[in-house]
């Protein structure tokens, strides 16, 4: 057995095979912080709420903290603000253990892979204070940890019947990430620190996402194109691309408007949308971390 971890900058997700099912896990990264008094305690304990004692306040965490903090207007903060972990603050650093577990179950043996991907996190191989500390969490819960790409996690779910080759496309809260990727390797990835939680507004309309897209889609592809990265994909490319925005009703739509626009020196073969935003990443790890416990396994992941 084996485990992906989707760490976002807005939530944390698992998924892992139980029989011949799919079970997800997933907790929101956010905290109320209520005073320690008899009349919450009663109030939280009469609905069963879930709650943790630390140094004369209540915390309220994920789903249950978005909620309450509108009932007794706590305020509603923030983990993982622009995908980066905060310094110097330990209670959020222990509120992140604490839902890092919720989403992590005991493994089924001891050295269990788990993938994961790393919130803010803008190189491939940078080792910094991120990587080490989630790391180190993971390796506490009793698993080994492995590290992929968002980008390559999003082709690995979405691009099995192109032999895993292609292009892998995220659009992130805090940050989106291109992956090139060849028979399931990751040949180059493009991690712009733009996330589509800059254009969520109330008024969210089809012209500004277009906008976004365009402006994101050249950057890219500025990037790409300047190392030269364009000749490392097959001609003509599957296009995967995940995120909670592909959810929006047209994205398909003004996707294809954007990527007009943008004129990427490629022709796509197809594109695919994902249907499961909000597992697509944590698919992409899993199978991952299967082709870790075994490497010639490639073909059975798909």
């Amino acid at each position: 057995m084996s485990i992906g971890l989707d760490l976002g900058s807005t939530q944390f997700r698992s998924l892992r095979r139980q029989g011949d099912r799919l079970v997800g896990r997933a907790c929101r990264l956010e905290y109320a912080s209520l005073p320690d008094s008899t009349h919450h305690r009663r109030l939280l304990d009469r609905d069963q709420v879930a709650y943790a004692d630390c140094d004369g306040a209540l915390i309220l965490l994920g789903d249950e903290a978005a909620e309450w903090s509108r009932v007794l207007r706590a305020p509603l903060q923030q983990l993982l603000l622009d995908g980066q972990l905060p310094a110097n603050d330990v209670l959020s650093r222990q509120i992140l253990s604490l839902m890092l577990d919720a989403v992590l179950p005991t493994p089924s043996f001891a050295d269990e892979v788990c993938c994961l991907t790393v919130p803010g996190e803008l190189l491939p191989e940078d080792d910094g204070p991120q990587r080490g500390f989630f790391r180190r969490l993971v390796m506490l819960r009793g698993y080994r940890p492995r590290f992929v790409g968002q980008g390559l996690a999003v082709a690995l779910a979405e691009l099995g019947d192109a032999g895993f080759t292609g292009l892998g496309i995220s659009l992130g809260a805090s940050q989106c990430e291109f992956a090139l990727v060849r028979s399931g390797q990751e040949h180059g990835r493009c991690a712009i620190p733009w996330g589509v939680a800059e254009i969520v507004t109330d008024q969210l309309s089809d012209p500004l996402i277009t906008e976004f897209l365009v402006e994101l889609l050249i950057e890219a592809g500025l990037r790409i194109g300047q190392h030269d990265g364009f000749r490392l994909l097959t001609q003509p490319v599957a296009v995967a691309c995940a995120g909670g925005l592909t959810m929006r009703p047209g994205f398909e739509r003004l996707w294809q408007q954007a990527w007009q626009r943008a004129a990427w020196p490629i022709q796509v073969r197809s594109l695919r949308v994902s249907t499961d935003a909000a597992y697509t990443v944590a698919r992409g790890c899993l199978i991952q971390a299967k082709l870790a416990a075994q490497p010639n396994a490639l073909r059975a992941a798909a």
